[in-house]
């Protein structure tokens, strides 16, 4: 039997680390940390904050990041990824759920009347490129999941279809039943060109709703407004889909929140509801010129449409909070359900550490990578070249899912993309006892901050601090 191993043999340094901690200076190290919202990466700034009365040129020096532990301030991160920063991650989450809520229920500055506005919960999907292992379920029943002749083969001699009845995890979920079948080139671009498509189905829904009516565009615009928030999510196949809340407000001339309205007689959710799945039905847009047929990118058949407007004569299916929540769960989510290693930019020798990804995201990551150096596959506009290049589909190009919204920047959700939520909690004295004002009020006094980035990351054994890459 072999000896236990010690500590301090294994890890050299970090009990020394950890005792040196625990001694002096370590309530103010807890404070920092603490006030930093325990970012796992947090920003370390090193400066000063002076007072400079302009009378008698007096320099009077305030605060001195010298005196803090390591000698540096830390300050939150302040991404929205979960798979870097938890915490940070949380902070947003929980920003983002009050004000979606709020653009939903009332509250925060908006009317609760517009808890009767039409709104609805749009998921859109991609299109079919080949079939995949899914898990089809109706109430506690598993059904098969691709079921098939026995006999049933694809051209490339594999079965056709499956018949097991897949549970949650199980890690077959999303992988093709036939490889050399799935057009994963095609996935790929269909990712690339997900916001373009987003895009032009924002303008497309305007049209359709204005022929409904029978209006032209312009005279629709001055009787509503639609806005809207989204967020994206990667299903198992590695392909984006997206989460909207669609809501229509009458236009005023005042864009404050509160002064929204509800949209005049006749405009339900159900007119909205029409007009959405004509707009879907009809918007595509144009892939790059491949060698082959020209392609198109156009949404999936799926596409599920939910009531959430409660009044006295239609009842919500959804809930305000169950729709919020449900938005501000997916701001933080990225690549991670895939592996480690694509939620951040790839360059050339990235592609032989990957070799622990699934073999369905790893075959899409290398289409991805194939397309980015091909000249007529629109280069850096669809999966970039160079030692920088994001690859489209399950990897870091399409940024973590944010929050993205539409024509009213002043209410509700909208308010989002003008001022994006931020920790709540800051660095204690980085500006001084006044946060950069002159000390009661005085005029003569005049506030001189010197500040510099050090370094990211929190100190570790052996190193002041650890630049995270």
């Amino acid at each position: 039997m072999t000896e236990p191993a010690r500590i301090g043999d294994v890890l050299p340094g970090v009990l020394a680390e950890v005792v040196d901690r625990a001694g002096h200076g370590y309530d103010r190290w807890a404070e920092l940390v603490a006030q930093a919202g325990y970012c796992h990466h947090p920003i370390r700034l090193a400066g000063r904050v002076e007072h400079a009365d302009r009378q008698t040129g007096e320099v009077r020096q305030v605060y001195d990041s010298g005196r803090e532990p390591d000698g540096v301030l830390l300050k939150a991160c302040g991404t929205r990824r979960e798979s870097r920063c938890p915490s940070c991650a949380a902070t947003y989450r929980a920003d983002a759920y009050q004000l979606l809520a709020a653009g939903l229920r009332g509250g925060k500055g908006v009317p609760e009347s517009v808890a009767g506005h039409p709104r609805l919960f749009v998921t859109f999907t991609a299109p079919s490129f080949g079939l995949v292992h899914t898990r089809k379920a109706q109430g506690r029943l598993v059904l098969p999941c691709h079921p098939y002749r026995q006999d049933a083969r694809c051209p490339h001699g594999l079965r056709a279809g499956c018949w097991h009845r897949h549970d949650e995890d199980d890690p077959r979920l999303g992988e093709p039943l036939c490889p050399s079948c799935y057009d994963a080139e095609a996935q790929v671009l269909w990712n690339a060109l997900a916001p373009e498509l987003w895009r032009r189905t924002t303008i497309a829904i305007q049209r359709a709703l204005a022929r409904l009516v029978h209006l032209q565009e312009g005279g629709l615009r001055r009787l509503v407004r639609i806005s809207y928030a989204k967020v994206a999510e990667f299903q198992k196949r590695g392909a984006i889909h997206f989460h909207a809340v669609i809501r229509m407000d009458a236009a005023t001339d005042c864009r404050c929140p509160g002064c929204l309205a509800p949209p005049p007689e006749g405009f339900t959710a159900a007119l909205l509801e029409k007009a959405l799945r004509e707009a879907v039905a009809a918007v595509r847009v144009p892939c790059p010129p491949l060698d082959g047929p020209d392609r198109y990118a156009r949404w999936g058949t799926q596409l599920d449409v939910r009531n959430i407007t409660t009044g006295d004569e239609q009842a919500g299916e959804l809930s305000a909070e169950q729709v919020a929540g449900y938005i501000a769960k997916y701001a933080t989510k990225a690549t991670e359900s895939f592996g480690s290693g694509l939620d951040r930019r790839l360059q050339d020798g990235d592609l032989e550490h990957l070799d622990r990804l699934p073999t369905h995201v790893l075959e899409l990551v290398r289409a991805a990578w194939e397309l980015g150096n091909r000249p007529r596959a629109g280069g850096p506009q669809i999966a970039g070249v160079g030692t920088h290049a994001r690859v489209p589909g399950p990897l870091g190009d399409q940024e973590p899912p944010l929050l993205h919204h539409h024509d009213r920047p002043a209410s509700g959700p909208s308010r989002l993309r003008q001022a994006p939520p931020r920790p709540r909690r800051r660095a204690p004295g980085w500006l001084g006892p006044n946060r950069g004002r002159r000390p009661g009020g005085d005029r003569r006094l005049v506030v001189v901050r010197r500040r510099r980035l050090c370094d990211r990351g929190r100190a570790v054994a052996g190193a002041v601090g650890r630049r995270e890459s």
